[in-house]
């Protein structure tokens, strides 16, 4: 289970966090729970349980900051360096819409982001949303179509586009 669902796990932490070895402290956390803990027969269910686990893990570890901005500042987004192959303004542009994906990103509530990542990235079912969630089936589709309609809105803003209206 280690070997399938690590990187994932990883990645899925490491976009929430924006830090390295945070990642990889509560990637460390969740399978010691798992080890402890998790009796999930099924492995559709183990996967929905152990981002859960991971999701609550940086919940626990975004609480522990003082304030929302303390929050936002431990959460540094890393650049990547652009690389000298291919076309440097292509892969400028590429990079310039990645960093602004990113901060869209970050200006969503944890919920929505989470949702949004679990659903886009991870391609969670609604079904294994509802178990890493904790929300009902209904829930799920109201607070993902609300945090696309978030991340359009704040994109759009971001590029000096429309008004949103809620």
């Amino acid at each position: 289970m280690f070997e399938q669902y690590q990187l994932p796990l990883y990645r899925y932490l490491l976009q929430m966090s924006r830090n390295e070895q945070i990642a990889e402290e509560l990637l460390q956390e969740t399978f010691y729970r798992a080890m402890v803990s998790l009796q999930v027969k099924d492995m559709i269910q183990a996967r929905a349980w152990l981002f859960k686990v991971a999701r609550n893990l940086f919940i626990d570890w975004t609480r522990k900051s003082k304030s929302e901005q303390q929050m936002i500042e431990q959460i540094q987004i890393k650049h990547e360096s652009i690389s000298n192959l291919g076309n440097p303004e292509l892969q400028f542009e590429k990079k310039t819409r990645q960093q602004e994906l990113e901060a869209v990103m970050k200006q969503l509530p944890e919920r929505m982001r989470t949702i949004i990542y679990l659903r886009e990235i991870q391609g969670f079912t609604y079904k294994e949303l509802t178990t890493a969630m904790n929300l009902t089936e209904s829930q799920v589709k109201v607070t993902l179509h609300r945090a696309r309609e978030k991340f359009r809105y704040y994109d759009q803003q971001k590029k000096g586009g429309y008004e949103y209206e809620e």
